[in-house]
């Protein structure tokens, strides 16, 4: 049983990230971050609205 488990993570994970691809995909991902942040905060200083109304 492990040897087929062994099997399907090579060949699922044998292409790899390459440094490149790591690196793009952590910029969408603190990009997405910084959205769902700024979606949370007012939008201006006369916004009475929390964070749950919105």
């Amino acid at each position: 049983m492990p040897d087929i488990l062994e099997n399907a993570m090579t060949t699922l994970v044998a292409p790899g990230l390459g440094t490149a691809e790591f690196f793009v995909a952590v910029l969408v991902a603190c990009g997405l971050a910084m959205i769902a942040i700024s979606s949370l905060l007012p939008k201006s200083a006369d916004d009475k609205l929390e964070w749950w109304e919105r």
